[in-house]
């Protein structure tokens, strides 16, 4: 694999980690490595690896507890598939009914935040992804947390947010779940929009995901507004690099300073990922 070394990408946020084979469990070098520049990149980017699922599940336990991914696929996966592993795929073969298959772009939004203790760290793994397609974009948090209007800084200081679980990126319902007619009493945890990162000690604006979610004790139209007001802030370009997606490439980002979006692609193409997330802290 060369040499271990980590290479920034032209942008706000993300490096490339080169020499390291993720097949292996990383030494304490390696590992010291990796935690530092995601502290540092909040997104790192591992090229040309081959992995199985057992492989995948402990490269991700090294960095913490996975959660159990039960109920939450896009669609489903094949029987006998680790709890641990999420499986992205628009392919019959991984039981995904032809109505469930992702190909929709994929809105703002952060893994597992639903939860009372969401994801710190995502890691996807693209088993087959052809270049040119389904790119994800990603915005630096802390970056527009720090670079929030004095007028905007004021509106959101000390509010919470719920962090709907009724609905997926896409703008699906979840199964076992009914559509949400009042944003107010909408499934799912709340938590700071500002929240302060467990290790770093840094800030970053936390909402979950775009075009839903709720601000507490406002009017659903008010919370409405003020939370586009803050989706298009720390959307901004500035704030955002683009991943193309290469076969092999293993994506890391921590889902406490920073959030992603996916481009649409044409569905009868092959698109196979494969994912894990690290339980985190509960947001402060």
């Amino acid at each position: 694999m060369g040499a271990l070394s980590v290479a920034p990408v032209s942008g706000p946020l993300g490096a490339e980690v080169r020499g390291i084979d993720l097949c292996n469990p990383l030494s304490d070098e390696e590992l010291e490595v990796v935690i530092k520049s995601s502290q540092r990149y909040l997104v790192l980017i591992f090229r040309d690896q081959c992995l199985s699922d057992d492989q995948l599940i402990c490269f991700g336990k090294q960095f913490g507890a996975l959660h159990r991914t039960e109920g939450l696929t896009y669609g489903g996966k094949p029987l006998g598939t680790a709890p641990e592993i999420e499986i992205i795929s628009n392919q019959a073969e991984d039981s995904v009914p032809a109505d469930a298959r992702p190909s929709d772009e994929c809105t703002w939004h952060t893994d597992m935040s639903m939860f009372e203790t969401p994801a710190s760290f995502s890691i996807l793994y693209a088993e087959d992804v052809p270049s040119g397609i389904g790119q994800t974009k990603f915005a630096n948090l802390y970056s527009a947390y720090e670079m929030l209007p004095d007028t905007l800084r004021k509106k959101i200081e000390g509010c919470r947010s719920i962090h709907d679980a009724a609905y997926t990126a896409m703008g699906e319902i979840r199964a076992g779940f009914s559509p949400v007619t009042d944003k107010s009493k909408s499934p799912g945890a709340d938590h700071p929009i500002v929240r302060t990162h467990g290790t770093t000690g840094r800030k970053a604006l936390f909402l979950g995901r775009m075009g839903y979610g709720y601000i507490l004790g406002l009017p659903v139209s008010k919370s409405d507004e003020l939370l586009d007001e803050l989706w298009n802030h720390m959307t901004e370009t500035r704030f955002v690099w683009q991943h193309e997606w290469r076969k092999g490439d293993v994506v890391m980002w921590d889902n406490r300073c920073c959030t992603h979006s996916r481009s649409a692609f044409d569905p009868l193409i092959r698109r196979r990922l494969r994912r894990v997330t690290v339980v985190g802290e509960r947001p402060i």
